[in-house]
């Protein structure tokens, strides 16, 4: 996919587009749920997204251990 700036270019635009979240809101360290907003709903939605972005199937380890904006860059950039 690229660098990790590409990777969060990529992510930041997810979350702009899929989720309507203000673009300066989404920062490496802005937590998932607490300053983003999103419910467990939107958790897996995500996942689905990314999947489907990044042709990358996040296991259950993976996302359990995301929490912030960052988490899903490294995630990401290690998988690829």
């Amino acid at each position: 996919m690229g660098t990790k700036e590409q990777i969060t270019q990529k992510i930041t635009d997810v979350f702009v587009k899929e989720f309507g979240i203000d673009r300066e809101a989404v920062k490496p360290d802005a937590k998932l749920f607490e300053d983003l907003d999103l419910d467990s709903i939107d958790a897996i939605d995500l996942a689905v997204k990314l999947e489907t972005e990044t042709g990358i199937k996040l296991v259950e380890s993976e996302l359990r251990s995301i929490r912030t904006v960052q988490d899903v860059v490294e995630v990401i950039f290690k998988r690829t």
